[in-house]
């Protein structure tokens, strides 16, 4: 009797395991936006098809803090805004959608034509890759960018001492 327990323990356990992991492979949903406005070097505000305002948060990077409050920001997070802008700004571009994130942002990677602007933004040097989670999309393309741009002194990787987003964010008391 124990040993028929312990069975179906352990296939209900496999069968939550394998919904997880299907939930997890399901594909990105897409959109079509018009970006309104530019936050900083990693978020958007747009607006969908049929009128719906969306705050939209570059998956799997992060870019320098701008100025907020009392913080004066960090090296290269008014150039990485600008740039930003540059490729999405009142343009429509297309998004792979993963779901939000803490703050109720919608995680996504953000296309202009056939250019991933979160690549791009690494590639640059405006980004880093994000470390805060599991990496979700474009995960070799996202290292190969960064190692890119270091190797090339691009952007933040052109300063003597480059300190993270994260590591900032976490000094300066800021979520």
């Amino acid at each position: 009797m124990r040993k028929h327990l312990v069975a179906i323990r352990f296939a209900a356990i496999l069968a939550l395991l394998m919904c997880a992991v299907t939930a997890r492979a399901e594909q990105p949903r897409s959109a079509y936006i018009t970006v309104e406005r530019v936050v900083d070097g990693d978020t958007l505000i747009a607006t969908s098809a049929n009128a719906t305002k969306l705050r939209i948060r570059l998956i799997g990077i992060d870019a320098p803090e701008i100025a907020h409050h009392r913080n004066p920001g960090q090296p290269f997070g008014l150039e990485s805004r600008r740039y930003l802008e540059r490729l999405t700004l009142n343009r429509p571009v297309r998004l792979e959608m993963f779901g939000p994130d803490r703050f109720r942002r919608f995680l996504a990677v953000v296309w202009t034509g056939e250019t991933n602007v979160n690549i791009q933004m690494v590639r640059v040097g405006f980004a880093e890759v994000y470390r805060g989670s599991r990496c979700q999309a474009y995960c070799r393309d996202l290292v190969q960018a960064e190692a890119e741009a270091q190797r090339e002194r691009k952007g933040i990787w052109s300063q003597e001492q480059h300190e993270s987003p994260a590591a900032y964010r976490k000094r300066a008391g800021s979520s």
